[in-house]
């Protein structure tokens, strides 16, 4: 892991912080403007509790999930199917490593880094947007849990799913390609054609968002087997495209 680190260190990542954090600061004042919902402005909710405001917050890891895409897909494309591609893995395997050592490495250093480089970007926007705020979210430490839990949800499927796929396509620019249209496409359904597929982020995320700030008012419209769906299926999906690939490179992968 140590290495694959080092080697995320090609990667512009402060760079990535900086510009995602100015986006998603830029995307909280014009969802401020709009409204959190019907009847609600960034005024209603600066005369709310910091409790209020972490709800809002909480929210804006739905609108992260662009960025997420684009890093994790790029983490996965390069690392992975770049690796293949070029013949890195058989020099790395050539090393006293283990394909599953190799494998789960690269993985938990994707995810690792995609989880922290938006983690930072979403509370650096915080600061960015109002400071004194932001300070006042950290007394609430259990709004922070449930927005890194949020985080770290989508972060899991969105790494599981780009891992799998490049680990398969053995190709950078299939991998990049392919990964990218196949994320992107519930976000799609999700903001213009209004298709919410409950059990895929981003509308599971938004889903468990409500049941985890509102779930007085989950319970009301939605049942037991739509959480089901915005929590344990996405999980599943992702644990099983990751169990899959690992066991492809593990067992199937041909490094001759």
């Amino acid at each position: 892991m140590r290495w694959e680190f080092k080697n995320l260190l090609r990667f512009p990542i402060l760079e990535l912080l900086v510009a995602i954090s100015v986006y998603q600061s830029m995307l909280l004042t014009t969802t401020a403007s709009s409204g959190l919902s019907e009847g609600s402005d960034w005024n209603w909710i600066i005369e709310r509790t910091i409790g209020a405001i972490t709800t809002f917050y909480g929210h804006q890891v739905v609108s992260l999930y662009v960025p997420q895409v684009f890093a994790g897909v790029i983490f996965a494309s390069i690392g992975i199917a770049y690796e293949i591609e070029a013949e890195f893995v058989k020099v790395s395997l050539s090393h006293p490593i283990k394909r599953r050592d190799l494998f789960l490495g690269k993985f938990a250093c994707y995810f690792l880094t995609s989880f922290l480089l938006l983690t930072g970007a979403l509370f650096f926007s915080m600061f960015i947007q109002n400071w004194s705020v932001a300070l006042g979210i950290l007394a609430f430490p259990v709004g922070i849990v449930k927005i890194l839990g949020l985080l770290l949800v989508q972060t899991f499927f969105i790494v599981s799913v780009a891992t799998a796929i490049a680990t398969f396509s053995k190709s950078t620019a299939i991998s990049f390609i392919v990964s990218a249209a196949v994320l992107y496409l519930p976000y799609y359904m999700f903001e213009f054609a209004q298709v919410k597929l409950s059990f895929v982020p981003p509308e599971s995320v938004r889903l468990f968002w409500m049941y985890l700030f509102f779930e007085n008012s989950f319970w009301k419209q939605y049942t037991l087997s739509t959480l089901v769906e915005a929590t344990v299926v996405p999980v599943f999906m992702a644990l099983a495209m990751l169990l899959i690939s690992f066991f492809y490179f593990t067992r199937r992968y041909d490094v001759r």
